[in-house]
């Protein structure tokens, strides 16, 4: 019965239920959606918003109606009710309301008016008075300005323009796709859907709602004086919609899923966004996604789940997919959102205001509402450049994220919070990721030990993404030093010549940054360090193993071997050493040369030879040589994670 269970695990839409009810029970949204509404006006009690609604929708409720009763201006009976209703109420007569006091409404002077609240009846009887100018119905009236979400200002979606979205296409795998609301694009060159036999309705309409709020996140239009914007604004974000879901959002099967998948890829689209998951992995599921990041170059996106514990959550926990955590208006992990060590980016996920099937904007909560903020920021960036892989668009949204929580990647928010304009400006600068040309060797630069600037981030922080130099490098000294002073990857730091031996310099710590690279971060730690890798890594020396006498108790390190060794493509180790372990992690066991790859020579990749080699001299301490024990570990649900991709 066990691989009868695998084969039939669901998954469910990952959105948070009304606030009344557990989380670990989900119901279907459209039962109750009054609970996670709030009002447009500021301060306005209402559960429910109007936008754009019938102005006369609910105006058959009640036996009496809203009406305007416009006197003439000669009319003595007018100023008397007015007189009358002040004594009484003793309020102002400016738009006045004398509720309270029977047989008066709301009154407006300067107009000769009074708002009464009538049958139609009585309205007939005020109309035919000699002294009654008209009657009419008071009507509603409506905001007709955009609201821009909390989430889009948190992930900075402003401030990157999309002028060049219409190159990319998002899938979205959902409940539908409302296409008749109004501030969501229609157009069949803009959004189009599967309708397969699979299909869990027409991909056009939502008759939950879930799909239809997150589409608004990723691409509800902009400037058209209604509702909300999502991330992409003008309308020429390319949708593909698989609807996978029924009206209830409970659950579908892991096979119609991965079918879902395939036709998304079978469109065309670039990036999969998937508010969705379930507690049982897929041996198919897995290999379909990894095939799809690898091979056909798409971009998967998923809501990390809504338990609040340390569980993984499928397909978000594989490791070709982005698993997103949610965060709320403060920056804050929500309690819903899962932890564990597949987290991948946070994004904005309590109170989203989105788009509501059958029309107006509601505000929901749950990973399934930050998974999309993702999404969108992803298609954002990778339409400036359309020519990076999806490999590279993913290590460029984890390096550019908001730091959040402990210093470094945790698993709560992952890399951080997902910055559409820092990972804009990451892409802007020069830094390349594929193999180009290897960089000239320049002697060896070590951070200064200890230093951190006047808000305790230190140079390995400033080394994790590229533009924190420029932005930072100058700012918040701290004892006479800059992040430009301290830091290899701004530029400062200590450089030792390479003729000389950086054994016994008490001031710096072995970290080695090619200077040649000044948008990218550094790999390799001091093991002393809290944040370092879990096993020792040493440095490497661009033209020679530093000599050291491996009896004199000082640490033995790691020179890369072959020396001069360069890939088939003419990079050598000073490049794979860029970038933190991206570079090791993805090009590391390619492009081999003399029967080398960069792991078999590259010490920053965990080759090399010298004193932290399995070569070294058995004269060497034992403390000064670590091996990998046992020597194929890899995480248990995620085999790309080995000891290689943590160094």
């Amino acid at each position: 019965m066990k691989t009868r269970s695998i084969a039939l695990a669901v998954l469910s839409i990952a959105i948070l239920p009304p606030a009344s009810i557990d989380a670990r029970n989900l119901r279907s949204l459209t039962e109750d959606d009054t609970a996670n509404k709030r009002t447009l006006q500021s301060g306005g009690g209402d559960t429910d918003y109007n936008i754009g609604e019938n102005v006369d929708a609910d105006e058959n409720t009640t036996s009496t109606k809203r009406y305007i009763v416009r006197f003439k201006n000669d009319s003595s009976s007018y100023m008397q009710r007015m007189e009358t209703a002040s004594l009484s109420t003793n309020v102002s007569m400016d738009m006045t309301s004398a509720s309270g006091n029977p047989g008066f409404g709301s009154f407006l002077p300067k107009d000769h008016a009074e708002v009464m609240n009538l049958d139609e009846k009585e309205a007939e009887n005020w109309e035919k008075r000699d002294d009654v100018d008209f009657v009419e119905l008071d009507s509603k009236v409506f905001l007709h300005a955009e609201e821009v979400p909390y989430g889009i200002n948190k992930v900075k979606a402003l401030s990157v323009r999309d002028k060049d979205v219409s190159n990319r296409k998002v899938c979205i795998i959902d409940t539908g796709f409302d296409i008749n609301h109004p501030d969501l694009a229609s157009d069949s060159s803009i959004v189009t859907g599967y309708e397969g036999p699979f299909s869990a309705g027409p991909w056009d309409s939502d008759n939950n709602g879930h799909g239809t709020h997150v589409a608004g996140t990723i691409a509800a239009l902009g400037g058209n004086d209604e509702g909300v914007v999502g991330v992409n604004r003008n309308g020429e974000l390319k949708l593909h919609i698989v609807r996978v879901f029924g009206r209830r959002g409970t659950w579908a099967w892991k096979s119609t899923l991965v079918s879902a998948m395939e036709a998304c890829v079978d469109a065309g689209s670039n990036i999969i966004s998937m508010s969705l998951g379930g507690p049982v992995s897929s041996r198919l599921e897995e290999e379909a996604l990894k095939r799809m990041y690898e091979e056909d170059n798409v971009l998967v996106v998923a809501a990390a789940g809504n338990d609040g514990n340390t569980r993984y959550s499928y397909p978000a926990s594989y490791s070709s997919v982005v698993s997103v955590a949610a965060t709320d208006r403060n920056n804050n992990l929500a309690s819903f959102s899962q932890r564990n060590d597949q987290v991948d980016i946070a994004a904005p996920g309590v109170d989203v205001l989105s788009t509501k099937a059958g029309g107006g904007y509601i505000a929901y909560s749950g990973t399934s509402m930050a998974c999309p903020h993702v999404s969108g920021v992803a298609a954002l960036i990778w339409s400036m450049y359309p020519e990076k892989t999806a490999r590279e668009i993913r290590a460029v949204l984890e390096a550019s994220a908001e730091d959040l929580g402990p210093l470094g990647r945790d698993d709560s928010y992952g890399h951080g919070l997902i910055r559409a304009d820092f990972a804009a400006q990451f892409l802007d600068s020069d830094f390349t990721f594929s193999p180009t040309t290897a960089p000239t060797p320049e002697p060896p630069c070590f951070d200064r030990q200890g230093w951190e600037n006047s808000r305790g981030r230190d140079c390995d922080w400033h080394a994790s993404a590229g533009f924190r130099c420029s932005l930072w490098g100058s700012s918040f000294e701290k004892n006479g030093y800059t992040a430009n002073e301290a830091c290899c990857a701004c530029g400062g730091g200590v450089k030792i010549p390479i003729t000389g031996s950086p054994i016994g310099i008490p001031v710096i710590s072995p970290t080695i940054h090619p200077s040649t690279e000044k948008s990218i971060s550094p790999t390799v730690r001091n093991t002393s360090e809290v944040t370092g890798s879990p096993t020792v890594t040493s440095f490497e020396s661009p033209t020679s193993s530093p000599t050291s006498d491996p009896t004199s108790g000082a640490p033995t390190v790691c020179g890369d071997f072959p020396f001069g060794w360069t890939d088939s493509t003419g990079d050598g180790c000073a490049w794979y050493e860029g970038f933190s372990s991206f570079r090791c992690r993805t090009y590391g066991g390619s492009y081999a040369n003399n029967g080398y790859t960069a792991n078999d020579a590259c010490c920053a990749c965990g080759g090399g030879g010298g004193g932290s080699s399995k070569t070294d001299s058995p004269t060497s301490s034992p403390s000064d040589v670590c091996f990998d024990n046992p020597d194929n570990w890899h995480q248990r649900f995620a085999r790309t994670f080995n000891c290689e991709w943590f160094a």
